[in-house]
């Protein structure tokens, strides 16, 4: 350990160390160096320390909320400190850090810089003390980061700093509503405020507020009731404004509220434009969990229009870890992803999505939950005991308890993104690239639009259609081969030749584990988005599927014999057959069936779905008008019940909520505009009988995508031994 020197304990937030804890302090932190214009940190970072400056100046900059360029906050010089951010819970670096000139800085690890604050006598009154220091530096550079400051001088500031007032909330806590008495406005600190109305019980969104965003000062400067209410969709925090601090900032600027309310105008807008009406989607649209939009880092997302439910992103997981990690259950949302054009059905299975604030990690007794430096959560499995605090605590149950090797005590098992590899094991193992981790700041558009961020940079290649160049060289090699009868042979060889390297495709799709490359560094930066390694081998299996097809019409032609080469043929046609309608259903099929579901779903869950679906029904009837009951038996009912209301819903192409308009709109017809105020719970009805229709069908789609594969192989595997009896008959010839 080097001997720091007395200049770092001539600090301020330093004073008063005593000697010990300046050893311990010493112990833990570093003595750092920065060239002229090196980075130190930059916003949105995760840091549990901050420094003080030893010699140089070190520069702050940010885009302050509402402008578009850069601007100086601080100069921290000798003696100065900065990133006080580091010791508030949950918060993340507001600024960007950077060596003005060459400087030499002490990092101070916060958790033991308060643990030495809070040891001893009079322990308890410095570390409040200091704590106080704390908070009041980080919430001037947190002030600085906004457009308002920019006309505050350090006087205003000072009052505002005066005056706010610290205030945490959790998850669905209501910061006030509507009629409450309106004394103070908000700055949301870290976390995300959604602003609503509420009218018999039905909530209206009228806008999201996140870190930078004041909130509520027209009420508190107005008649004095807030005329909406504010409801935290996730933890956090938030400064607290009084209404006489306001109004005094406000007659010492006079423009300093019409720029705020400017700047809530355009936010609201954007809001507006980016939501519009995509909350009312049937399926749950990407807004109405924003919280877990902000939350997320890494979100597992699969597209449900290209998805066949194959599984093997399930079984590739347990491959690599002994134990699946991700199940494939879960919500639905509709979204764009940066890189496509159109939104997208995505279901986000039961996956660890590595928070920016893990609650898992609060809640772990034993501090076996860490974080890395690019912000993935893992789990040290030597300290887990298996408590579950931190399986509770998660808000999307992405945690669970699996028997730990060779112990009774259980242990808690999460996604760590495959951290000892490259890729994700199932990215890697998905054979249609449907599965992705994003993170939803970066990588949804609207998202973005709506909480900041900036985009992914992507670069991708155009892909050569292998599959339609095969389709193209297999019909010349057919013809050529059934017009001179000499290449027979020499076909039938490349056939054979063609088969076992279709065999060997198993190889690549269940050798997961053998395929994953050991991660050697921990990349940082703006990665690229990982993709599947497995889909290539699909393409180029169906590609010579054709031509082996091809060289099979070349060598035997399409007659088919009572003989042991005539079996090979038969079999060899049943193979591509079943393989020809894979390539179909995997193609075509997906789609369709992601138009059928509000919810990601196993094939066993489809056994118990009718009768919940029924009790929902019953449910919803119990206290309904009599105009509601005799429409649910005459309409309804039979309607769900149809034995071919399956081939009718699927050959309309339409989806769920189109075919819940479309039932809505036939009941109107029905009635002429009678007993509309007695409809009361009706869309809930037809919400549940359109799913029963679509049950079957849901069914018959998810059986026609899995039950071709064991067939198939099955089948190739008999086609394998019939091919090495004949190569064997041919050669004893």
């Amino acid at each position: 350990m080097s001997e720091w020197p007395d200049a770092v304990f001539d600090a301020p937030l330093l004073r008063g160390v005593d000697a010990r804890g300046r050893r311990e302090i010493a112990a833990a932190g570093r003595l750092l160096s920065a060239a002229e214009g090196e980075r130190i940190y930059g916003p949105g970072e995760h840091g549990d320390a901050f420094f003080v400056v030893l010699s140089g100046e070190v520069e702050l900059s940010a885009v302050r909320r509402g402008d578009e360029d850069v601007s100086t906050l601080r100069v921290a010089r000798r003696g100065d400190s900065f990133g006080e951010e580091a010791a508030l819970p949950g918060a993340t670096r507001a600024a960007t850090a950077r060596a003005r000139q060459g400087a030499e800085l002490a990092e101070v690890p916060v958790p033991v810089f308060a643990r030495v604050l809070g040891r001893g006598a009079t322990g308890g009154e410095l570390a409040a003390r200091q704590e106080r220091a704390l908070r009041r530096a980080a919430s001037r550079d947190l002030l600085r980061t906004l457009s308002l400051s920019r006309d505050l001088d350090e006087d205003d500031l000072d009052l505002l700093l005066d005056a706010v007032e610290w205030k945490r909330f959790e998850r669905g806590e209501r910061l006030y509503g509507a009629g409450d008495r309106a004394d103070a406005c908000f700055l949301v600190v870290d976390g995300l405020v959604q602003l609503q109305l509420e009218d018999d019980g039905r909530v209206h969104v009228s806008g999201y507020v996140s870190r930078g965003d004041f909130f509520g000062d027209e009420d508190a400067l107005g008649p004095g009731k807030r005329s909406e209410s504010a409801v935290a969709l996730g933890d956090g925090h938030c400064l607290r404004v009084p209404k006489g601090a306001l109004g005094t900032l406000s007659d010492r600027n006079p423009g300093l509220l019409p720029r705020l309310r400017r700047l809530t105008a355009d936010r609201e807008a954007l809001q507006l434009s980016v939501v519009g009406g995509a909350v009312k989607n049937a399926t749950q649209h990407v807004f109405k969990d924003l919280y877990r939009m902000q939350m997320a880092r890494s979100l597992l997302a699969i597209d449900q229009d290209t998805c066949v439910r194959c599984g093997h992103c399930a079984w590739a997981c347990a491959d690599v870890h002994g134990v699946s990690r991700l199940v494939r259950r879960g919500d639905k949302i509709v979204a764009r992803v940066e890189t496509e054009v159109t939104a997208q059905s995505l279901l986000l299975p039961s996956s660890c999505q590595h928070c920016e604030n893990p609650v898992c990690m609060i809640d772990c007794p034993t501090g076996a939950i860490g974080r890395d430096p690019r912000g993935e959560v893992f789990i040290r499995d030597d300290l887990c005991t298996g408590c579950g605090a931190c399986a509770k605590a998660c808000p999307w149950e992405n945690i669970s308890m699996a028997p730990r090797p060779g112990s009774e005590v259980p242990l808690a098992v999460k996604c760590d993104l495959c951290r000892k590899y490259e890729e994700p094991a199932c990215v890697s193992a998905c054979p249609t690239e449907s599965i992705l981790r994003l993170d939803p700041r970066r990588d949804f558009a609207e998202v973005r639009k709506l909480l900041g961020g900036t985009a992914r940079a992507t670069t991708r290649t155009a892909a050569l259609p292998l599959i339609p160049v095969a389709g193209g060289i297999a019909a010349v090699i057919a013809a050529v081969g059934l017009s001179i009868p000499g290449l027979r042979l020499g076909a039938g060889i490349f056939a054979g030749v063609g088969c076992l390297a279709l065999g060997a495709y198993a190889l690549p799709k269940r050798l997961v584990k053998r395929r994953m490359k050991p991660r050697s560094r921990r990349s940082g930066g703006d990665a690229a988005l990982p993709r599947s390694k497995t889909k290539q081998w699909l393409s180029l299996h169906v590609a010579l599927g054709l031509l082996t097809m091809a060289l099979v019409v070349a060598h035997a032609g399409s007659r088919f014999s009572a003989t042991p080469a005539g079996a090979l043929h038969l079999v060899f046609w049943l193979v591509a057959l079943l393989g020809v309608f894979g390539a179909v259903a995997y193609r075509v099929l997906p789609s369709r069936l992601g138009r059928l579901e509000r919810a990601g779903a196993l094939p066993e869950d489809f056994r118990a779905e009718r009768e919940r679906l029924l009790d929902r029904f019953h449910r919803a009837l119990t206290g309904k008008s009599e105009l509601v009951k005799t429409l649910a038996e005459r309409v309804l009912s039979p309607y769900a019940r149809s034995g071919s209301g399956p081939i009718v819903l699927l050959s309309s192409g339409r989806s769920l909520s189109q075919e819940q308009r479309a039932l809505r709109a036939r009941v109107e017809a029905m009635l002429q505009g009678r007993g509309q105020e007695k409809l009361d719970g009706l869309d809930d009805l037809i919400r549940i009988v359109v799913e029963l229709r679509a049950l079957p069908l849901r069914r018959a789609l998810t059986a026609s995508l899995r039950v071709w594969l064991p067939l198939h192989i099955i089948a190739s595997a008999v086609l394998l031994v019939l091919l090495l009896l004949h190569v064997l008959a041919m050669v004893r010839l």
